[in-house]
């Protein structure tokens, strides 16, 4: 209320001689249109409280459930965005704290039967499919076992990416949500 432009002081003589008389007296602000509109229809003002009823109930339902969805929207930004993989197993155990009923064995059966890695019996099995590392969602790790005595042999191990796990939880949770 301390504005010095023409347009704020008029702004500021409309509230203070129109809208807080009648906020005081009426308890709303209303228009000369809308009062007659209330005195003619009682039902127009009835309509109004309920439509403004609904408006904050559904408003509370989706405070709600962002309150209930950000915890979980951070931990996925911060999943997607790590540059840190994770074995098979991990992942498996992420799946359950999320409600998901599996365990690092059924991970990896269903993740071959789901072409995501190969289930041929034969040097390339449990890697991943041509596909899933299109989509980034594994990486393989070489790791080299020196043995004094005989040739050394080269390990290869499944990873997923940040990218990976952040796609499989959804995948199992809009699973999840599907059955219900």
């Amino acid at each position: 209320m301390k504005a010095k432009n023409a347009v704020a002081e008029a702004f500021q003589a409309k509230v203070a001689d129109e809208i807080l008389p009648a906020v005081r007296k009426h308890g709303a602000y209303m228009t000369t249109e809308v009062i007659e509109k209330t005195l003619s229809d009682p039902d127009f003002i009835i309509g109004l409280a309920t439509a403004l009823k609904e408006e904050k109930q559904k408003r509370m339902a989706a405070e709600a459930e962002i309150q209930v969805m950000q915890p979980k929207a951070l931990f996925a930004d911060s999943v997607s965005a790590s540059s840190t993989t994770i074995l098979v197993a991990d992942l498996a155990k992420l799946l359950k704290q999320n409600g998901i009923d599996t365990g690092e064995k059924r991970l990896y059966a269903w993740l071959r039967e789901n072409g995501y890695l190969i289930k041929r019996k034969c040097a390339d099995y449990n890697m991943p499919a041509q596909r899933s590392m299109d989509l980034g969602l594994f990486e393989i790790n070489e790791s080299t076992i020196n043995r004094p005595d005989k040739e050394p042999i080269i390990r290869k191990t499944t990873r997923v990416t940040g990218k990976g796990q952040q796609y499989f939880i959804d995948k199992f949770i809009k699973h999840l949500a599907s059955e219900f």
